[in-house]
């Protein structure tokens, strides 16, 4: 973009001074500072704001890959392109650009259309989804922001930050939960409309953040129909689904309610079927019932880069820990487990424990 400008300036001197002060405002120290308990509130209630814009976000995590999951462990380990269109939660779209092409979702009420350009295929998933694999878009500002604030932690303000042009206001939100492996996250956002515009979450005992999340463009004008609905060409692959793809890809099997002390978030896992978070905010851990071809990969896979072994009630597991985050899955003759969460790795241990004695299946 600047290069852009300073083209256009060689040819016409007026042409410059118009987009020299936008240049100068940008580089200007910021100055917003709000109340954190205010941009709070305004950032929680700004999830109906239509904004467009293009984000990056940076991992720092080197997770191995693990059997059905490279697409997530990927969202963490290197930085993931992002152009997003939304207008409210249940009309949205997001764009999610590799090297090698791009992955676009669409939201519409009571569908959701995912299309990949490199297979030059549209899949519809009706219906609700329970039950689903992270991705890109949970790694938009807006997104992480408001999960992050959703939860119980003290916040405190932080100096401001110019961010894709805005002078932005920021807070720092340290959980309350001393069993969370993340020591605060610290959040810029638009003042007056509380739209999220930078996020970075550092682990306890770190300096540096491992995930740092921002615009580098944004808008708050709504975007056009046309853009969010998703238009299927002639020449393209279709198909449509009404299967959770985690339930689909990695088994089923009923949860318990509680795990650790901590309950099942029933209506975010499916009724307990498939996947399973337990606890809320920052401390929650999630479970996923592996079957056993699924789990030999994935332990093999861990166990390469330093996961250990660890005894349990009525089987073992393989612990890998790369701060913050913990996996571990659990083995026994009669199923298998992948437990993962921010979360201490004593509380994860606990859990699988607990998943070792289940009976072998309940009806």
């Amino acid at each position: 973009m600047a290069r852009t400008r300073w083209r256009w300036a060689v040819v016409a001197v007026v042409a410059a001074a118009l987009v020299a002060a936008p240049l100068v405002l940008a580089a200007l120290p910021a100055s917003a500072r709000l109340d954190a308990g205010v941009l709070r509130t305004r950032v929680l209630a700004s999830a109906n704001l239509p904004y467009q814009g293009y984000a990056e976000s940076t991992g720092s995590l080197g997770l191995p890959d693990l059997p059905n999951l490279s697409e997530v462990t990927s969202l963490l380990g290197g930085v993931t392109r992002l152009r997003s269109w939304y207008v409210d939660p249940q009309h949205w779209r997001v764009d999610e650009i590799s090297g090698v092409g791009e992955r676009d979702t669409y939201t519409v009420p009571g569908s959701q259309y995912v299309w990949d350009n490199g297979q030059n295929q549209y899949t519809e998933v009706v219906g609700d989804q329970p039950i689903r694999l992270p991705r890109g878009g949970d790694l938009l500002p807006p997104d992480l922001a408001r999960r992050v604030l959703a939860g119980e932690g003290k916040v405190a303000a932080l100096p401001a930050q110019r961010v894709a042009g805005i002078d932005a206001a920021g807070l720092r939100v340290t959980p309350s939960d001393p069993q969370t492996a993340i020591g605060h996250v610290d959040i810029w956002a638009d003042p007056g409309t509380g739209l999220p515009l930078r996020v970075e979450v550092t682990a306890k005992g770190q300096a540096a953040p491992f995930v740092v999340t921002a615009f580098q463009s944004v808008s708050t004008r709504r975007p056009d129909d046309d853009v969010i609905t998703p238009k299927p060409s002639p020449d393209s692959g279709f198909t449509a689904t009404d299967a959770p793809d985690v339930a689909g890809a990695l088994g089923e099997f009923p949860l318990p309610d509680t795990l650790a002390g901590r309950q099942l978030q029933a209506d975010r896992a499916g009724g307990g079927r498939g996947l399973g978070f337990y606890g809320t905010g920052l401390a929650a851990f999630v479970v996923v019932p592996l079957p056993r071809n699924v789990s030999d990969g994935v332990v093999n896979a861990i166990g390469k880069v330093g996961g250990k072994t660890v005894t349990l009630p009525a089987g073992q597991g393989t612990l890998l820990t790369i701060a913050p985050l913990s996996v571990l899955v659990e083995r026994s003759n009669r199923r298998s487990f992948l437990v993962a969460g921010v979360v201490d790795p004593a509380l994860l241990t606990q859990a699988a424990a607990e998943l070792s004695t289940l009976p072998r299946r309940r009806p």
